[in-house]
């Protein structure tokens, strides 16, 4: 028996963000191409915030 074709899989930030933008649709009532649309404009990301806050508090 042959090998199987390798499956090409979208890589995991891009169904994360897909994810994050199908959310962000259903809760502002916006097409999934808009909400991909305005959070690829936005400055701020999830996770730059999570950087900024995992510092040690003084």
């Amino acid at each position: 028996m042959g090998k199987k074709p390798k499956q090409h899989r979208e890589s995991t930030a891009d169904r994360e963000k897909a994810i994050e933008a199908l959310y962000f649709a259903r809760k502002c009532g916006l097409t999934k191409e808009e909400a991909l649309k305005i959070l690829r404009e936005a400055p701020i990301r999830i996770d730059d915030e999570n950087e900024e806050r995992s510092g040690i508090r003084t």
